[in-house]
């Protein structure tokens, strides 16, 4: 007995099993924290390249998202953004009734994008599935609706103008194919977004992002995993606007401030895993070229001289949770 249990020892503990990669992005994820460290990523008031200081205000940015019928208690703001999943079954009452709470509301400019349960907003999917008309006939569309002043995003963007202010937002509504919903997309298509957002540069992004559902690792956590699309997070890379709204996983409600730049970037690829050794490399070399560029500004810096860092700030708005989807969450407000 005593040779067997010496031929056989005792497994070792969960918490031992190494899984593949985690070095990788334990060290990459060390690398990100020495970039960060001694350099907060101040947050800018504003976007635009307008000199008039006395009308520079910032705006005031309203996001929700996820309300499921429900109606919750908005704050004052300039802008009002409901990042989709405005209702719960999609049917032509309960969009309708949740347009007309948005109408009804006091914001200057409301945009809204659907989420995968607002099936009545998808012709393509409810033609694929006729089961999905909840409480409606046939005849009742998209076009029956009654819009009020509320401005419809499905892959296009709008510029407003708040006080001497414009700002570009761009919606969509698309979100990772998981069961059977609305406006989903193969979640290998590496050309989704891309495709989506050619129209913009690094040098003329859109100032608001809307989408649906998160990007990879921003406000994306599901139970033990990141639920978030790789492909939007390096179109969010690629543009770094000023404010990213989304909703879908409502376990991941809240807001973050992120410094958006080629060694997050490089972070973020070996974290997703599309990125091997050479990426840490690669990281590596960043980080000590963005430490010596900082130490050469140190003088310009003493003398006043700065630049500001520019920041994403991601928001997940969801304001239900729970398997009841309740109402859990208070709208989150930005300054932009």
């Amino acid at each position: 007995m005593e040779d067997q249990q010496q031929q056989h020892p005792p497994p070792k503990p969960l918490t031992s099993i190494k899984l593949r990669g985690q070095t990788k992005k334990r060290l990459a994820a060390r690398l990100l924290q020495i970039h960060l460290r001694g350099r907060p990523a101040s947050v800018p008031t504003t976007t635009t390249t307008d000199t008039t200081t006395a009308e520079y205000k910032p705006v005031r940015v309203v996001c929700v998202a996820d309300t499921h019928n429900t109606q919750p208690v908005l704050p004052a703001g300039d802008v009002l953004i409901h990042a989709g999943d405005l209702s719960d079954r999609g049917s032509f009452a309960e969009v309708q009734a949740g347009l007309s709470w948005l109408a009804a509301q006091p914001h200057q400019h409301k945009i809204l994008v659907a989420g995968n349960h607002d099936v009545l907003l998808d012709d393509a999917f409810l033609e694929k599935h006729p089961e999905r008309r909840y409480g409606q006939s046939a005849t009742e569309t998209r076009r029956d609706l009654d819009w009020g002043d509320v401005t419809y995003l499905q892959d296009r963007h709008v510029t407003i103008r708040v006080g001497a202010r414009s700002l570009t937002i761009y919606g969509s509504p698309w979100t990772p194919a998981y069961g059977v919903s609305a406006f989903q997309y193969r979640p290998d298509c590496p050309t989704h977004w891309s495709e989506r957002l050619r129209a913009f540069s690094p040098a003329q992004p859109p100032d608001i992002l809307v989408t649906h559902g998160p990007p990879k690792l921003h406000r994306d956590q599901r139970d033990f995993y990141r639920a978030g699309c790789a492909y939007l997070a390096e179109q969010v890379a690629r543009l770094r606007p000023r404010l990213c709204v989304f909703g879908h996983i409502h376990a991941a409600y809240g807001r973050e401030d992120v410094l958006v730049d080629a060694v997050r970037w490089q972070h973020d690829t070996v974290a997703i895993g599309w990125a091997g050794w050479a990426g840490v490399v690669w990281m590596l070399m960043l980080v000590v070229w963005a430490k010596t560029t900082a130490m050469l500004a140190a003088p310009l810096r003493i003398m006043g001289i700065r630049h500001d860092e520019k920041v994403t700030t991601f928001v997940n708005a969801a304001v239900v949770g729970g398997p009841d989807n309740k109402l859990r969450n208070p709208p989150i407000v930005v300054e932009i």
